[in-house]
């Protein structure tokens, strides 16, 4: 009887696995298992640059030298030197793009049929992203790690535009989870000759850490780090710089009257401003970019990440009307939406840093430096529209809704599996304070408050939404932003680090900038955190059910010095000490400028700030990097 409820038992566990749905499901594979597998059987990043599966995955000293690609790393090399680091900071080390000890990794595949509105092609793309790391023996000890540098390949969706085809893609993918090994991926699933080629390569995007400062030195925003974004377009069998998506060339059209007119006249054409209301909105290339570089933290706050910044004066948008518009309904409505359109806007609105999509880490292989969150609140807010444009192509509907909301806030309409969460309009979600029209309806769940915490002259009273009794993870530290010109910003706080309703001496205000005596900084708005971890069976116990334990590194003197000298966790076993932080998961992820790391507790990761996981920083490496 005993072993009977025992087989019992198991088979509803294995069923329990198996029916388990995530947010992802159909739109995205993240399990890092798997990825690992396919990666080893044809979706190498060298099997896509030569466009054959009959290549092993190559390190990154091969892989650069490969004719169809050395063009691309030899330019974003000279891209990476041009950005000379200001004094104190740390650039990234480009030895690790040539070394034998570092690759670039398969993290993610993406379906985004929901880009179909590009071009006529229904079946809009298909994207693998790569992380780059390493594995290196030094001194007789292991030290790996991924570093804040992906890679997006783009392909076209499908092999071919016809409805019916892309209407088989899209159900193809709906049963993704039914693909339990490699040969059903690639015979049967979305990765199946009958739906990819390795010739529809579109382009490759590359997003990196260009170098990070930490808050220690920077005081302003509790630390700087800075990101560039290049694209390159595969034409005519190679790949040539190309512009990024709407991403305007400021400085040229600033320093262009003439262009700058053109671009305003043809933004307030009337079937553009519906396309940019809709969030479909597609710049000529003749106004854009070849290179973006993106500010971290501070989001949009930062001007530098708003390239419309003073472009429009408020007498260029007196005319339009806004009564027929969905997301548009004020003239800030449309100066914040031309920049979330942008590379840098989008890419600073409620990312880890500068990502949008970090991957899962393999299980137990970067301890107190993982990931427990494949991608940011903006992607897991996403997905819900995406999954209603998948159902629209299943059921064959000739005409395919492709708006979207703000960069911030997801469509509302499309969303409502998601009211409550702090993906909508739960903790740490994006609200509104003020009465402008585009974003009066930004409220916040019960039991949540909006508050604004960094205060700029043109953000119309943008706020997150937090606990309305302070809780573990709350902001604690707040200010105003001043945009001096475009690109210098300065912070001034405006309150005194204010621990409100709980028990000082039980919990700390973890700062945004490091003072003198103190020993942490680089918390943006400062955080509220637990002293200790609780003391009971579990590491969560005994702290509030909103705070989950994981470590806090540099508690004591000598983390930095360790970091790049031994492995990651070994420094943190030595320098850290376990605290209550805000716990996370994908229906709770963290606010602004915060990464779901993984912590003590396996089920639930813990929201800390991105620099304070290794992986997502470019200093304290080793350098001795080559052979």
């Amino acid at each position: 009887m005993i072993n009977r409820l025992i087989c019992f038992l198991l088979l509803l566990f294995v069923f329990f696995q198996i029916q388990q749905s995530h947010a992802e499901d159909g739109l995205a594979l993240t399990d890092s298992e798997k990825l690992s597998t396919l990666e080893s059987h044809g979706f190498a990043l060298s099997n896509l640059i030569l466009q054959t599966p009959q290549v092993e995955p190559l390190n990154n000293s091969k892989l650069t030298q490969l004719p169809k690609i050395k063009f691309v790393f030899e330019n974003l090399t000279n891209e990476l030197l041009q950005l000379a680091p200001e004094k104190k900071e740390i650039a990234f080390d480009l030895d690790y793009l040539t070394s034998p000890y570092a690759r670039f990794v398969l993290v993610g595949i993406i379906n985004r049929m929901d880009r179909g509105y590009k071009s006529q092609n229904r079946c809009g793309e298909l994207r693998f992203i790569y992380r780059l790391a390493y594995d290196i023996q030094i001194h007789g000890k292991t030290i790996r790690s991924r570093l804040p540098m992906t890679i997006n390949t783009i392909f076209r969706g499908g092999i071919s535009s016809d409805s019916n085809h892309c209407q088989q893609l899209a159900a193809t993918w709906k049963k993704m989870n039914n693909l339990t090994t490699v040969s059903d991926w690639k015979n049967n699933g979305p990765l199946s000759s009958t739906f990819f080629n390795y010739q529809n390569i579109e382009s490759i995007e590359f997003n990196v850490q260009a170098s990070r400062e930490g808050s220690e030195n920077k005081e302003n925003f509790g630390g700087n780090a800075k990101y560039l974004m290049k694209v390159y377009d595969w034409v005519n069998d190679k790949f040539e710089e190309g512009t990024l998506e709407n991403q305007i060339d400021r400085q040229k059209i600033v320093s262009n009257p003439l262009l700058l007119k053109e671009l305003k006249s043809w933004i307030l054409q009337p079937l553009n401003l519906k396309a940019l209301d809709q969030g479909t909105l597609v710049v000529p290339k003749k106004f854009l970019a070849k290179r973006a570089i993106t500010i971290a933290p501070g989001g949009l706050a930062r001007s530098a990440n708003r390239p419309y910044y003073e472009l429009f004066k408020s007498e260029d948008l007196n005319n339009i009307s806004y009564l027929t518009f969905e997301q548009i309904k004020s003239q800030n409505g449309l100066i914040r939406r031309l920049n979330d359109t942008t590379c840098t806007g989008c890419h600073q609105s409620r990312a880890i840093g500068g990502f949008h999509f970090t991957g899962l880490d393999p299980v137990d292989k970067y301890p107190g430096n993982s990931v427990f969150l494949a991608g940011s609140p903006h992607f897991l807010g996403d997905l819900p529209r995406r999954k209603s444009i998948q159902n629209d192509l299943i059921k064959g509907i000739p005409t395919i809704d492709y708006s979207r909301g703000f960069a911030t806030r997801p469509q509302l309409r499309r969303s409502q599996e998601l009211l409550g969460s702090g993906n909508l309009n739960g903790w740490g979600a994006h609200c509104s304070t003020g009465k402008d029209p585009s974003f009066k309806s930004w409220s916040c769940a019960e039991g949540f408050v909006c508050k604004q915490l960094l205060d700029t002259q043109d953000d119309s009273g943008m706020g997150i939404c937090i606990h309305s009794q302070q809780k573990i993870g709350d902001p604690c530290e707040f200010g105003t932003v001043k945009n001096l010109s475009f690109g210098v910003d300065h912070f001034q706080r405006t309150n005194n680090r204010e621990i409100i309703d709980l028990d000082k001496k039980q919990t700390k205000c973890s700062p945004q900038s490091q003072d003198k005596g103190t020993l942490t900084g680089g918390f943006l708005n400062g955080n509220l955190r637990t002293l200790s971890c609780g003391t009971g069976h579990s590491v969560d116990d005994g702290l509030p059910p909103e705070a989950s334990c994981g470590p806090l590194p540099a508690a004591r003197p000598g983390f930095n010095a360790c970091v790049g000298k031994k492995n990651f966790d070994e420094c943190l076993k030595e320098f850290s000490i376990g605290v209550g932080l805000r716990g996370c998961d994908q229906k709770n992820p963290c606010r602004d400028d915060y990464i779901c790391a993984v912590g003590f507790n396996k089920n639930r990761g813990i929201c800390a700030p991105p620099y304070f996981l290794f992986q997502m920083r470019v200093d304290g490496h080793p350098k001795k990097i080559r052979k």
